[in-house]
């Protein structure tokens, strides 16, 4: 019987031939490559339609979106900027290449995201902005991280990488903060077959900006001071992505359907703990949490039978390389490296092959 684990290819099996026909038009349009350029407007019209917002700009990664939106709003050096502990590294690591230092707040342990309560703690003269990471597709408690921001004068950013057409309050997660970063890589609702990201860009002159470092970045004193060039989405990308986007729908669907299966059947798993959305929230799941006493013998158990699962991200505090501001201690981070593990699911997942991964876990658990 074969493996199950995060089949994304299948999807981009599936498209190869609408990938072909859409590359096969684009460049029959084209004089030059830099006819590009009206085609990814294009696409960042559609994008800013779908999220609901006036602008958004389409880049090479999420980490270039989260990179450029720090600099946009001004974080630089002497500057802190809130992020969460349990989060994919390169949300810190884009603080620090700004030259401003992460300050590290543990997780709700409730559904993972930011606990808003270390949140307002962590607020000093020093702190320029939080960067509310929407983690495995849930959205943070946006309605308390507003009025912090508010109340503090703080620049709200939202990562929305690991969330896209997650909704919160009916409206899409990407157009509650001044800014917002997206990914687009390979296993994401709206993917490509490699990279490309996205931001929301609220502010007029702040768009302006980042338009100008995108296409003529060799004259903005301030990138030639960094020596780094941002560089713009790629023609493949911008393949997969249009034809993918007249799939999302389906796709979305699909993704809530195995969400409900897990969520039913694994929630009555004695010694097994899920993650269920919080009031107002609708996600897409891009992974899908679970948590046990014995997570390493479970995770080869599923091993054993085809069922390849991953192992959680290492919570930044456990970095040593980056230089973060760790105050106090993160209990819930450490809890969830130590006992969580992250099932398949994929765009158009079969539910055979979801029973099969709840079966092997119901098995575990009774051993």
């Amino acid at each position: 019987m074969p493996k199950i684990r995060y089949e994304s290819v299948l999807v981009e099996q599936a498209l190869a031939p609408e990938y072909a026909a859409q590359m096969k038009a684009y460049l029959r349009a084209m004089q030059g490559l830099n006819d590009i350029k009206p085609l990814i407007r294009e696409f960042e019209r559609d994008l800013a339609a779908y999220i609901g917002v006036k602008r958004a700009l389409a880049v090479n990664s999420g980490s270039d979106a989260l990179a450029m939106i720090l600099r946009a709003a001004g974080v630089g050096k002497g500057d802190e900027v809130i992020i969460p502990n349990l989060t994919y590294h390169a949300v810190a690591l884009a603080v620090v290449y700004a030259g401003a230092t992460p300050v590290l707040v543990d997780a709700d342990a409730r559904d993972l995201n930011l606990d808003v309560a270390q949140v307002s703690r962590a607020v000093t003269k020093r702190t320029k902005a939080v960067i509310a990471a929407h983690m495995f597709g849930r959205p943070c408690a946006l309605d308390a991280l507003q009025e912090i921001c508010r109340r503090k004068g703080l620049v709200l950013i939202e990562d929305v990488c690991q969330a896209e057409s997650s909704t919160y309050n009916g409206k899409m997660l990407g157009s509650f903060g001044a800014f917002a970063a997206f990914s687009f890589s390979y296993y994401k609702p709206l993917s490509s077959c490699g990279g490309g990201g996205g931001m929301v860009v609220c502010n007029e002159a702040a768009y302006q900006r980042i338009g100008r470092w995108m296409d003529d970045w060799r004259n903005d004193p301030g990138l030639l001071k960094l020596g780094q060039r941002f560089a713009p989405m790629s023609f493949m990308d911008l393949v997969a992505l249009r034809v993918k986007f007249t799939h999302l729908k389906k796709i979305v669907a699909s993704r809530k359907k195995i969400k409900m299966l897990y969520e039913k059947e694994l929630g009555c798993i004695k010694g097994l703990q899920i993650f269920t959305d919080p009031a107002g929230a609708d996600s897409v799941p891009q992974n899908f949490v679970v948590c046990c006493d014995r997570r390493d013998a479970c995770v080869d158990f599923l091993a054993d039978n085809g069922i390849v699962v991953q192992k959680p991200y290492m919570p930044l505090h456990l970095m040593s390389a980056h230089g973060y501001v760790a105050r106090g201690k993160y209990p819930v981070s450490d809890a969830y490296y130590r006992r969580a593990l992250h099932l398949p699911i994929h765009s158009f997942m079969s539910q055979d092959k979801a029973l099969r991964v709840v079966e092997g876990c119901r098995k575990f658990m009774t051993v």
